[in-house]
């Protein structure tokens, strides 16, 4: 009786995880371990976004400074963090900012968009969907939600995995700092 209680404990404990909606989404073999980090420059990339129109960070560059947010419409932190990007975005785009969001879902176009559509906060900034994980692994963005933030240098001056209410504060602040410096 005494071996089975902490075999006990640890199938209940392993139940209460499997029943927990997760907070964030993992993506690829390895979560993190190596590749992008902060003050590195940031990889070329390009997409088409869920209404067929072509991003580009070549025509970002120089001009912009780009926030990236790697999500799924799985991944309830993603979700919860969906809000706070667009009130960034809805402050500082005509400011300097181009808010993109990466979708990893391989599902296609149509469901991500009709979530989407379902969504109480719209989402006011491009989608591109990355089906086949390329942008994701120029990122490195292997758990879900990844925010980065690209100076209009083409520097990343913020990389984030995770989100947390609050997370949007300090994220706001590198934002600020950086719509600030193309304008001088």
């Amino acid at each position: 009786m005494r071996r089975a209680i902490p075999l006990l404990c640890l199938l209940a404990a392993v139940a209460a995880v499997s029943f927990a909606r997760p907070a964030f989404a993992l993506f690829g073999m390895f979560a993190g371990g190596g590749g992008i980090k902060e003050g590195d420059p940031a990889p070329a990339f390009s997409g088409l976004t869920v209404d067929n129109q072509k991003i580009d960070f070549a025509q970002l560059k120089g001009k912009k400074v780009v926030l990236l947010d790697f999500w799924s419409i799985y991944c309830a932190s993603c979700i919860e963090e969906m809000p706070r990007l667009v009130e960034i975005n809805n402050e500082f785009s005509k400011k300097g900012l181009q808010v993109i969001g990466v979708n990893l879902d391989s599902f296609g176009t149509h469901r991500v968009v009709k979530f989407m559509q379902g969504m109480e906060n719209k989402i006011t900034f491009p989608v591109v969907i990355d089906k086949t994980r390329q942008i994701a692994t120029s990122f490195n963005a292997m758990v879900l939600p990844t925010t980065l933030l690209i100076d209009a240098s083409g520097k990343i001056r913020f990389y984030h995995v995770g989100y947390r209410p609050g997370d949007e504060k300090h994220l706001r602040g590198i934002v600020a700092q950086a719509v600030k410096e193309i304008r001088k």
